[in-house]
C-alpha cells in the first residue's frame, strides 16, 4: 500500500506543477518560476505557430520574452489528468477557462488546452515537455465590447489569425485533393480520377459522348533496350500530345494506357482530333494503337470504355502481328 500511496503523492504532485505552470504564466507572468521546473531537456509547443526543440537553455530564453508581456488573466474551472507511462515518467492532460483580468481593459476569454510531461527526478516533478493549445472558436467577445483600442486590436488580429489558418488549410486541401487525382509522371488525370468520373458519367445524361483509349505501343522493348528513365520520357512526350488536344480530359490510366473522354465534339471533330494526335506523335517516333466509341444516344460510359478498349486492343493486336514489328 505504500508504493500506492507514493503514486498517488506524485500524481497529484504532478497535477499541481501543472496548475503552478497556468498560473505563474496567466495570472503572475513569472516567468522565471516556470522556468525553475524545466528539467535538463526540453520541447515545446506553442498555441501559436512556433514549436521548440532546442534544450532548456535556449527555450529558457524564449521563455523570458515574455516577461512582462501577458496580461493578467483570471483562471477557473481547472480540470487536469495523470498517467504514468514509464517508472518515474507521467504525462498530464488538462483544460482551464483563462480570461484577461477586467482592469487590463483587454477583453479575451479561451478554454485553454495543456499536455505536460514530466520526470520524476530528485524529490519533485521536472517539466520535459509542454504542448499548449486554444481553438479559436471558443474565444468570446464580451458584450459590452471593447472599451480600449489595445482590446479590439488584440482581438482582431486573432481573427486574422483564424482567417489565415482557415485559408492555409483550403489551400492545403487543394493541393492534397490535385495530388490525389494526378498522375505524378504527366500530370495528366490519374486512374482514381478516372474511377470517379466513371461514377459520376454513370449517373449523368449526355447528348453525347466521344471515349478513345490510346495503348502506347513498344514501351517495354524502350524500358528494356534504353532503360525506364528512357520510357519515362516517352510516356510523357505521348501524355503531351493527347493533353495539348484534350485539355481536362486526358487520363493515364495504367503504365502505357491513356484516355479520352469528350462529351463537346461531335464525332467527325471527335475522330478527327484524335487522328491528328496519332499523326503528332508518328512525327516524334511514338507509336500508338487507338480504339474509339462516339454515340450520340444511349450515352453509357462503361459500354463505351469497354468498347474502345476492345477496339484499342483488336488495333494492338494488328501492329504487332505484322512481320516488322513481331514481338
Amino acid at each position: 500500500m505504500k508504493q500506492s500511496t507514493d503514486e498517488n503523492k506524485k500524481i497529484q504532485a504532478i497535477k499541481e506543477a501543472t496548475s503552478f505552470l497556468f498560473h505563474k504564466h496567466y495570472c503572475e507572468n513569472d516567468v522565471e518560476a516556470i522556468i525553475k521546473l524545466f528539467d535538463n531537456k526540453l520541447s515545446w509547443i506553442g498555441a501559436g505557430e512556433n514549436e521548440y526543440d532546442m534544450g532548456t537553455e535556449k527555450i529558457s530564453s524564449i521563455f523570458r520574452q515574455f516577461a512582462g508581456r501577458i496580461p493578467k488573466c483570471n483562471i477557473w474551472n481547472e480540470e487536469y489528468h495523470v498517467i504514468d507511462v514509464s517508472p518515474d515518467i507521467y504525462i498530464c492532460t488538462g483544460r482551464a477557462w483563462i480570461a484577461t483580468d477586467p482592469s487590463t481593459n483587454v477583453y479575451l476569454r479561451v478554454h485553454q488546452r495543456i499536455t505536460a510531461v514530466f520526470r520524476w527526478a530528485d524529490g519533485a516533478p521536472r517539466c520535459c515537455h509542454i504542448h499548449v493549445s486554444n481553438p479559436y472558436s471558443e474565444m468570446t467577445q464580451e458584450d459590452v465590447g471593447f472599451p480600449t483600442q489595445m482590446g479590439r486590436h488584440t482581438y482582431e488580429y486573432l481573427n486574422q489569425c483564424i482567417d489565415e489558418y482557415k485559408r492555409k488549410i483550403k489551400e492545403q486541401t487543394e493541393i492534397l485533393k490535385r495530388l490525389s487525382f494526378e498522375d505524378s509522371l504527366t500530370g495528366l488525370f490519374n486512374r482514381n480520377k478516372f474511377n470517379q468520373t466513371m461514377q459520376s458519367f454513370e449517373m449523368a445524361s449526355f447528348s453525347q459522348l466521344g471515349v478513345a483509349c490510346i495503348d502506347l505501343n513498344g514501351l517495354k522493348k524502350v524500358n528494356d533496350q534504353m532503360g525506364h528513365s528512357a520510357g519515362d520520357s516517352l510516356i510523357r512526350c505521348t501524355a503531351g500530345h493527347i493533353s495539348r488536344e484534350f485539355p481536362g480530359k486526358s487520363y493515364r490510366i495504367g503504365g502505357d494506357e491513356f484516355l479520352v473522354i469528350d462529351t463537346e465534339l461531335e464525332e467527325s471533330a471527335f475522330r478527327k482530333t484524335i487522328s491528328d494526335v496519332q499523326a503528332n506523335m508518328a512525327q516524334d517516333g511514338i507509336s500508338v494503337s487507338i480504339g474509339i466509341s462516339w454515340r450520340c444516344n444511349r450515352c453509357n460510359i462503361k459500354e463505351q470504355f469497354d468498347e474502345a478498349d476492345r477496339l484499342m486492343y483488336r488495333a494492338k493486336a494488328e501492329f504487332y502481328s505484322s512481320y516488322y514489328n513481331d514481338r
